[in-house]
């Protein structure tokens, strides 16, 4: 890195061999963030309830394919087309919008995307024909898939490497609860009740924090009505960032694509991949293997899907304090070195694997023995806990080899993971 080289702003060492201006002693005693706890704990709250719509959309969906069919008079293969259309357009669109977030910032991103979702919500109550449904399921899909990235980067942007893993263990609960939730709780209403309601709480109470705006959080950017206010009419002046303003570069929405040129993350992303295609391989033959062994009614199989839900969030609050530890262990005994993040993110790894690997094998086995139902509910709890802490190491994994970039970055594991879970939730019918 070129410094600028002042007299008044060098503070030179008796040899002659370190240089360090007094502008990068300002920025080393700054906090990471501004943010106190409790707007952290809101921030991460809002952003882990509102990328669980998109998963929690897709499932929601497909208790409705039989009434679909019948109701617009088309063959099983068209209404399985919605499904083909609706998983295109949630693995690609958030390689287009994460760009443009890393870019222009997360709330403008947020909002836009939430929009385009709300209003195709509105649209397919009134749908009445299967050119209209279709169309209309892959404007959702390209609204709604993206805000899983873009939440990841306001996530990164407000976590530094310490509390990462707590903090991506909170977030990751939404992503993960949202398809075993969706056949549980059902229904159109509940959908567009969660969609207003994260619309009008990221509107309200997320402020920007992609820090090429807003630093750590004390710039201006992109504000919240409170910070227009509190600016406009309190006439209240917001910090002055020691680094030249914000540049908006040309977007090239190639970007989370080029990351899989790159051998270490093609690697990370198909190992997270593959064991979210097991999780949701889990999921999604759970009604019909638990409807033919144990005649259960459709209501007593949505409340069996808890199990998996409960497994998600343990993993993932467990698991992110182990990943906090393990970064702090690293880093004392490594104080003068380059910390190695693929150590301190994976070490612990292993017997998730071991697990989720082992369960998989055991699980059909145990339909072919007749287990009893609650043997299968303990499993899937821990597969549930294994998925949750293996994409939990993955993707703090990828946001440590790429600060700053969380929603492209985000984007491409978003897009790896959406191929691999194809198949299992399209054969599933």
């Amino acid at each position: 890195m070129k410094l600028e080289t002042s007299p008044s702003t060098i503070t030179t060492s008796s040899t002659g061999n370190d240089e360090i201006t007094i502008i990068e002693q300002r920025k080393l005693s700054e906090p990471y963030t501004i943010f106190t706890k409790p707007q952290i704990f809101r921030i991460l709250t809002i952003a882990s309830l509102t990328s669980m719509i998109s998963p929690l959309t897709a499932s929601i969906y497909l208790p409705a394919l039989n009434q679909i069919e019948s109701s617009l008079g088309v063959s099983t293969a068209k209404v399985n087309l919605t499904i083909t259309a609706y998983m295109i357009f949630q693995a690609i669109s958030p390689a287009f919008w994460g760009t443009i977030a890393d870019q222009w910032g997360r709330r403008p991103v947020l909002l836009c995307t939430m929009l385009i979702y709300c209003a195709t919500c509105v649209g397919l109550t009134f749908t009445k024909n299967y050119t209209t449904l279709i169309v209309l399921r892959m404007i959702q899909a390209f609204g709604s898939s993206s805000v899983v990235a873009v939440c990841a980067g306001v996530v990164g942007d407000i976590a530094d490497s310490k509390k990462r893993g707590s903090y991506f263990g909170i977030y990751s609960i939404g992503q993960l609860l949202g398809p075993p939730l969706g056949p549980v709780i059902g229904g159109i209403v509940t959908e567009k009740l969660s969609w207003s309601l994260s619309l009008v709480f990221v509107g309200l109470f997320v402020p920007e924090t992609l820090r090429a705006l807003v630093g750590n959080g004390c710039g201006y950017a992109n504000p919240t009505p409170r910070q227009w206010y509190t600016r406009h009419c309190r006439q209240q002046q917001v910090c002055i960032l020691d680094r030249p303003p914000h540049k908006f570069k040309p977007v090239s929405f190639l970007k989370p694509f080029q990351y899989l040129l790159e051998k270490d993350v093609i690697i990370i992303l198909m190992f997270s991949g593959l064991h979210f295609m097991s999780y949701y391989c889990f999921m999604v033959t759970t009604t019909k293997q638990f409807s033919l062994h144990f005649q259960l009614t459709t209501i007593q199989i949505g409340l069996c899907f808890l199990g998996l839900g409960g497994g998600t969030i343990v993993g993932s609050f467990v698991h992110g304090k182990i990943l906090d530890r393990d970064f702090k262990k690293v880093k004392s005994e490594r104080p003068d070195l380059e910390i190695p993040y693929y150590y301190a993110r994976l070490r612990n790894i292993w017997y998730c694997v071991l697990c989720e690997q082992v369960l998989t094998l055991l699980y059909g086995w145990l339909y072919y023995v007749h287990a009893p139902l609650a043997v299968f509910l303990v499993l899937q709890f821990l597969v549930g806990y294994s998925a949750s802490a293996i994409m939990l190491c993955a993707q703090s994994l990828l946001i440590d080899l790429f600060p700053g970039k969380g929603a492209s970055i985000t984007a491409s594991n978003n897009l790896i993971r959406c191929l691999l879970s194809y198949c299992p939730g399209y054969f599933k019918r």
